[in-house]
């Protein structure tokens, strides 16, 4: 009898509340507002030794979460660990309480970790998480663990307040976290190492300066592709980094071609770089020297003949008028040193010349 009776309690509990009177039935929820994985304490009151219910609402209607039995004074107690938000009501075969809404507080986790924001949201549907950094804010995306991860963009040297914050979804609350951040731009040479070198990297590779890698040790490369950039922009053909330059190099953009348009190599002789174009856009800025005697003819060539490996002084040439060629050498200066070819480091001499090759457009200005 005690089964069946349960049975019928159920069937009648699950029926929406408007379709049953309440009777008295109370019901209060300690924190309103609870972190996330916390514990929720209901307490209410109802007939003296009922059973109580209590329900939650669900996507897939109202659930039975809960059984208990009042006491002597009709008072009754559940405990839930909360990790969404929700509706709830006590519910008895009598009656039901007004609903309860509780909201949760969800767990964010975030720290710094050189020039990356890593951190992690649960539950991963609590809201979006938000980057500010000085004033400029950008959404960041999470992953189905709630994972996150974001890069600090184009930070200057000084103090800056990193913020992350949680744009709360319906039942949830806003948090946040805050940091303070000072940024030391160290002067670099050949030779220097650490966090301050790849920071420098990271930033060249992004604007398209070639380089063979990037990671934290400063060598022959890296300068060359600093004097690839201080030719750009202008600045002293030093190879070393010093205050001055990592002020242009905060706000720089990737340098533009003559021709908006098609795939071809430029030469700049006047700046001493080349430009590779794909579709119109700077895909790569080389460190080049041209003709001593500002001899590097200028026009628009194809290549018409290109060797692999060594042919004579020169490395994977690839001539695109009588002798001229672009080609690797061991010494590629900050100035025009060439007896009239384009000279470009060893390194890059090969990858260059698979790229591009025979019939490839050479466009060389003064």
């Amino acid at each position: 009898m005690r089964r069946v009776a349960l049975l019928a309690a159920l069937a009648a509990l699950l029926l929406p509340a408007s379709a049953r009177a309440a009777d008295g039935v109370t019901l209060s929820a300690q924190p309103g507002v609870v972190a996330y994985d916390g514990v929720v304490r209901f307490q209410g009151s109802a007939e003296m030794l009922s059973d109580v219910f209590l329900v939650q609402q669900r996507p897939a209607g109202w659930t039975v979460i809960g059984q208990t039995k009042a006491g002597p004074d009709g008072i009754f107690a559940f405990e839930v660990r909360a990790r969404l938000p929700g509706l709830f009501q006590a519910r008895t075969i009598a009656g039901s309480s007004p609903e309860i809404a509780t909201r949760v507080r969800p767990l964010l986790r975030a720290r710094l970790e050189g020039s990356f924001v890593h951190g992690r949201l649960l539950p991963a549907r609590a809201g979006t998480v938000v980057l500010r950094v000085d004033g400029q804010t950008r959404r960041i995306s999470v992953g189905s663990a709630g994972r996150f991860r974001s890069r600090l963009r184009r930070l200057r040297s000084g103090r800056h307040v990193v913020r992350i914050s949680v744009r709360p979804a319906p039942g949830f609350v806003r948090v946040g976290r805050q940091f303070a951040l000072r940024i030391r731009r160290p002067a670099l040479q050949i030779g220097s190492h650490g966090p301050g070198v790849l920071g420098l990297k990271r930033r060249l590779a992004e604007l398209g300066y070639a380089l063979p890698s990037v990671d934290s040790g400063y060598g022959f490369a890296t300068y060359e592709a600093v004097l690839a950039f201080q030719k750009v922009h202008g600045l002293p053909r030093t190879g070393r980094v010093d205050r001055r330059f990592w002020q242009v190099l905060s706000s720089a953009s990737s340098p533009r071609p003559r021709i908006g348009r098609g795939d071809y190599l430029e030469v700049d002789k006047s700046r001493q770089v080349l430009f590779e174009v794909r579709d119109g856009k700077v895909a790569r800025v080389i460190h080049v020297s041209t003709g001593a005697t500002g001899n590097t003819p200028v026009g628009t060539w194809h290549v018409y003949r290109e060797v692999f490996g060594w042919d004579w002084v020169l490395y994977n040439p690839m001539y695109f008028l009588r002798g001229f060629a672009i080609h690797g050498y061991p010494s590629v200066p900050a100035w025009p040193a060439s007896h009239g070819c384009v000279r470009i480091p060893l390194w890059l001499a090969s990858g260059l010349r698979q790229r591009w090759g025979y019939g490839s457009v050479v466009r060389v200005y003064a």
